[in-house]
């Protein structure tokens, strides 16, 4: 329970040094995009807007989350997150909308770009910033299977490739301005970007919508189930339904099982308290958390 609560507490803490970062960036991101002429740069400025929005999501939901009453939400908060997830993705597919007709008109009619330095300081903090920042939620998303520091992950992960590639193709269109096809870089690196935001768009939702619908544990879960079943096999007299749900990074089991008519309640508790540490040993080995219910079959149980 501590190295939980000390790995929600970093969770907490990463999310708000995202946030702030971003924060902090996002002013200058603005005042580039004002000075410059560049569609992709605007287009970063876009990104970089839905990346604060994300981000401060992240924070608010991680500290209702961590703050709640376990008593009030024995499920946990897993919903809450796979929503703002939802809702992150609907966001940036506006901001997709708008990056892309900025960039159609760019190719219709190529402008040189010019103003761009203060672009190419911004991008390079971009890039170092998000980098150092997706290996820290990496690493708090693999142990506390958030999937709000999972999508944080992804965020900075996306946010440093687009804006290196902002950086890369800015100084090429700054340095070759009297290059006319190099005019067309511009608005295909702001594609490029765009393309990368899809991808977020893509993942957020298939994540999200797959959370919300309550699916199944995958095989490799149910066969961990089979097997601590199977080796339990005597200690119970009939095995009715198997119920298994996922969400918000948390797994659920239900068993159904009938008893002995003969078994005093006493018995019956012991058998259940064993069966039910035994599946979450098997989940733990593969280092996964689960939440275990046996439910009584009717017809069958213990003498009171």
């Amino acid at each position: 329970m501590g190295g939980n609560a000390v790995s929600q507490s970093e969770s907490q803490k990463l999310s708000f040094q995202a946030m702030v970062f971003t924060a902090c960036l996002f002013p200058f991101y603005i005042l580039a995009a004002t000075l410059t002429n560049s569609a992709a740069i605007l287009t970063d400025l876009l990104a970089t807007s839905f990346d604060l929005t994300a981000l401060t999501a992240c924070w608010l939901v991680l500290r209702l989350a961590h703050g709640a009453n376990t008593g009030k939400y024995a499920y946990g908060l897993g919903k809450l997150e796979n929503l703002a997830e939802l809702m992150i993705a609907v966001l940036q597919s506006v901001l997709v909308i708008i990056a892309g007709t900025r960039a159609i008109s760019r190719i219709i009619q190529p402008e040189g770009v010019s103003g761009a330095e203060l672009g190419l300081f911004v991008t390079a903090a971009a890039v170092i910033g998000n980098v150092i920042l997706n290996r820290k939620a990496l690493r708090l998303a693999a142990e506390t299977r958030s999937p709000v520091l999972a999508a944080q992950a992804r965020v900075h992960l996306v946010s440093a490739i687009s804006s290196g590639a902002v950086f890369i193709v800015t100084v090429v269109t700054s340095i070759f301005n009297d290059v006319y096809w190099i005019f067309y870089l511009d608005p295909m690196a702001s594609f490029v970007v765009i393309g990368f935001m899809i991808y977020n768009i893509l993942a957020m939702l298939s994540n999200s919508v797959a959370s919300l619908l309550d699916q199944a544990i995958d095989e490799a879960g149910q066969l961990r189930i089979l097997r601590v079943l199977t080796s339990h096999f005597d200690d119970f007299a009939e095995l009715g339904e198997i119920r298994t749900r996922q969400f918000g990074g948390k797994m659920f089991v239900e068993l159904h099982l009938g008893f002995e008519d003969g078994w005093t309640m006493a018995h019956t508790r012991g058998v259940v308290a064993e069966l039910v540490e035994a599946v979450r040993k098997e989940f733990a080995a593969a280092g996964d958390d689960v939440e275990v219910a046996v439910v009584l079959i009717p017809g069958t149980g213990a003498a009171v």
